[in-house]
């Protein structure tokens, strides 16, 4: 004897099935793990950058401009990879954690809560990659002899800017790359809550509203 699913659960049951499978696609995804090698190269080379800054005005370790200036291009580019990707993934988690939202008319706090913590650390990435490359195109300026008026004190203004500018960089990169690896904890997360089948409900706070207004 064959028993049959009602149309509404066979169709509930294959939502649910589906949108584990997009769950674990998304947390396993290529891009995760791209973004936190990016994370594991750009650390140490900011800071190996930044110190070299130092060497080639001082004159420690025998650093050159030449090898400044290439590490600082490659530290440039690598930081700049490493945002952006974070950036289009968290872009493409918050679309489907609003698509679940609608599809599945969860609690709208899911959305809230994306957006909450996500917010300055979307700043950070930003400024962060504003900072990187006005540092990398004023560093090759400071260290161009075509673009470098030499002051009494010996350092030209250019130089001052660059050495603000990498200051700078480096702080905010570094807060940044830090943040990524526990935002993107957070954000799996709050994927496993929304795309899992006790998600919260929007109907589910309507009904307990009038319940808890009761108990005050």
């Amino acid at each position: 004897m064959s028993t049959k699913m009602p149309k509404g659960e066979a169709g509930r049951s294959g939502s649910q099935g589906m949108t584990m499978d997009a769950s674990e696609g998304v947390k396993a995804s290529s891009m995760q793990a791209a973004i936190l090698a990016f994370v594991v190269i750009s650390l140490p080379l900011l800071i190996i950058t930044f110190g070299m800054g130092y060497g080639v005005h001082y004159g420690w370790w025998g650093v050159t401009v030449s090898t400044h200036l290439k590490f600082g291009l490659v530290t440039a580019i690598m930081t700049m990879l490493a945002h952006t990707t974070t950036m289009f993934y968290f872009m493409g988690t918050g679309s489907a954690i609003k698509h679940e939202v609608r599809e599945r008319d969860l609690s709208l706090s899911y959305l809230r809560r994306a957006r909450a913590f996500k917010g300055s650390f979307f700043y950070a990435l930003f400024f962060g990659m504003l900072l990187i490359m006005a540092a990398a195109m004023l560093g090759g300026g400071a260290h161009s002899d075509l673009l470098r008026p030499v002051q009494p004190a010996g350092q030209s203004m250019l130089s001052r800017v660059h050495e603000l500018l990498a200051i700078l960089s480096l702080g905010v990169n570094l807060i940044a790359l830090v943040q990524t690896p526990i935002y993107i904890v957070r954000n799996n997360i709050l994927l496993d809550e929304v795309m899992g089948d006790d998600a919260v409900r929007a109907s589910d706070e309507v009904d307990e509203a009038p319940v808890e207004q009761a108990k005050e």
